[in-house]
């Protein structure tokens, strides 16, 4: 019950930290439609019905049930009072606004989340964070586990990458830390002459630069691109359940997995892959603990329920990290390539990269969740990332989205006349519902997730590793 309790208390502090993001963006919407001397009806956190509601100085507030984002109702305005409000514009006369009015209250919003990530970045700066910073090869995995849970070589090592090689580029590409090396591979749009994933890697082995070609496979539930290479670091045991076969067995958070039945354990998909597969019987576990090795052997508890085996420990890739204090503008610049990255390789043909791997409000509340168990620093630099998402998708020229306001409000004034109300409410009711349709889609896909790292599904298989130390959950 405490653990019940303490997962639902996380829960709901993801919910309120992301609807204070979506706060963050219409109040500044809301203050500069204020400053500005425009009409506001509604201040709403969220769509669709109100849960709360109440009024104050002639303006509605709401917190509504579709947690999709939220609006800022301004009749001066109907691209943006009429479709996000759903509701008719008043029939109040109102004067028309200035073109400087419609693109000051439409950037506002973007404008108050970066200054909200640039707080937040600062704090990080001073307080400095965690990360891989090493681009340097420890490990070579010589076969890797395939999306389809088939074994193969792996890439780097049929490339002939070593232990030891200091990655430099990617596609052309620096690299800075590890991270930039993994987003890098997951991003790439390279193909072969025969459709396989391809990228060009240079690394740096005995004071050389050796350009190689390499032809990444798919890994993971999320089909996701891998070479199969670790920097040093292990497979760390987070949590050990009570009264689960782990617990009984010996197993305590902090140890690190060496082998399992005997075979060395070079990455979390061939501990999935073998645990999924085991019949009965115990396991053999040996793992490290205070610089010493511990043998385990672990019996697995059946779940008729759920048809499913049991072992009760949380895992995940535990690299060595340094500290580093990144300066805000390094750091959001970081996070603007991410995301831009991420948008190209989405729409680019040649990637792996699919809507179904994009996360909606449900997965971003699960991730804050999770991510809030392992320090406020990490929780920290998650909703700075939020924010940085924020301000640069709303910008995009989409109807519905702020950059499609202003880029209404630029083609009106560039061709000397209003665009016609019908043709607007149009276009932008068609992307009202093809977005919603959109995140009801990814939301799919969010739950799946979830329900796997939670043990429901096919076998006993785990989530993947991160190179962030985030745990991976075993079920």
């Amino acid at each position: 019950m405490s653990a019940i309790f303490t997962n639902v208390t996380f829960v709901i502090l993801a919910i309120f930290l992301l609807g204070f993001c979506v706060f963050i963006h219409e109040l500044g919407h809301f203050l500069a439609a204020r400053r500005r001397g425009l009409k506001v009806e509604r201040f709403s956190i969220g769509f669709g019905p109100p849960i709360v509601r109440w009024s104050r100085n002639g303006v509605e507030y709401r917190i509504s049930w579709i947690p999709f984002g939220g609006y800022v109702a301004l009749p001066q305005l109907a691209d943006m009072g009429r479709i996000e409000g759903e509701e008719e514009q008043t029939e109040e006369a109102l004067p028309p606004i200035s073109y400087a009015d419609k693109m000051i209250v439409s950037v506002m919003g973007a404008v108050f989340n970066l200054l909200f990530a640039l707080l937040l970045s600062c704090i990080l700066w001073f307080v400095g964070r965690e990360i891989v910073v090493t681009t340097q090869i420890d490990t070579v995995a010589a076969e890797i586990i395939t999306a389809d849970n088939s074994r193969v070589p792996g890439p780097a090592f049929e490339a002939g990458l070593q232990k030891g090689d200091k990655v430099l580029t990617v596609d052309g590409d620096p690299v800075n830390n590890w991270k930039d090396v993994q987003y890098s591979v997951a991003t790439g749009t390279g193909r072969a002459a025969d459709g396989r994933p391809e990228l060009m890697i240079e690394i740096l082995r005995d004071g050389q630069i050796i350009p190689f070609t390499i032809h990444p496979v798919l890994t993971t539930r999320e089909a996701a691109r891998d070479i199969g290479i670790r920097p040093e670091g292990g497979l760390v045991i987070f949590d050990v359940v009570d009264g689960m076969p782990a617990k009984a067995a010996g197993m305590l958070p902090g140890d690190e997995l060496l082998t399992l039945d005997g075979e060395p354990l070079q990455n979390s998909a061939l501990l999935r892959s073998v645990l999924a597969n085991h019949k009965s019987g115990p396991v053999a576990f040996s793992v490290l603990r205070d610089g010493e090795i511990v043998p385990l052997s672990i019996t697995p508890q059946y779940m008729p329920d759920q048809e499913m085996k049991l072992f009760g420990f949380q895992y995940g890739y535990s690299p060595k990290t340094e500290i580093v204090h990144r300066n805000p503008i390094e750091q959001i610049g970081g996070m603007f390539d991410t995301i831009k990255r991420t948008l190209v390789a989405l729409f680019h043909q040649g990637s792996d990269v699919k809507v179904r791997n994009m996360s909606g409000a449900v997965g971003i509340v699960h991730t804050l969740s999770i991510i809030s168990h392992y320090g406020i620093i990490h929780l920290i630099w998650l909703l700075t990332f939020i924010n940085v998402n924020l301000a640069f998708l709303n910008l995009l020229p989409i109807p519905v989205l702020d950059g499609g306001h202003m880029m209404f409000a630029t083609i009106s004034k560039l061709s000397g006349r209003p665009i016609p109300r019908r043709f607007m409410e149009v276009t932008q009711g068609t992307f009202m519902i093809l977005l919603l349709t959109f995140m009801v889609y990814v939301t799919f896909f969010d739950i799946g997730r979830i329900g796997h790292q939670l043990g429901f599904g096919e076998g006993n298989e785990a989530v993947t590793e991160s190179t962030d130390t985030q745990p991976s959950v075993e079920p």
